[in-house]
């Protein structure tokens, strides 16, 4: 895959999950997919497919759809996509997060294989997902 064509399949991977809308990701993901988040948050750790779709249904229900990740930095290879993005959500509580987090995508046979989320506040992160 050329470089415009990893960041397309991450953009439609990243549409499909703000919707919501995990049947419409699936094809997308590799059979060996993982992904990772780090930090101290309730919702850090490492995930399989199944696993990872519950957690980001969990968030949707979570914010009420609120949750908006709008990329700012698109840097990409043939196997790469590395997102710097702007993360905003609220809650019903009232609790508002505003930070950025650092995305990398790897893909393998044009399917996402690996993610890794980090947050760049690990602090004001762990404190909206408490």
């Amino acid at each position: 895959m050329t470089p415009d064509e990893t960041i397309h399949r991450v953009r439609e991977a990243l549409a499909a999950f703000g919707r919501g809308d995990i049947d419409a990701a699936a094809p997308l993901r590799h059979p060996d997919y993982s992904s990772t988040i780090r930090g101290r948050a309730s919702i850090s750790g490492t995930y399989g497919w199944e696993a990872m779709a519950d957690v980001v249904r969990r968030l949707f229900d979570m914010t009420n759809g609120t949750m908006i990740a709008v990329p700012e930095i698109v840097l990409a290879d043939d196997e790469n996509v590395l997102m710097y993005t702007k993360v905003n959500a609220s809650r019903p509580d009232g609790r508002k997060y505003d930070s950025h987090h650092a995305y990398h995508y790897r893909l393998k046979d044009g399917l996402v294989i690996e993610v890794e989320t980090i947050p760049v506040d690990q602090e004001a992160f762990k404190e909206f997902w408490a």
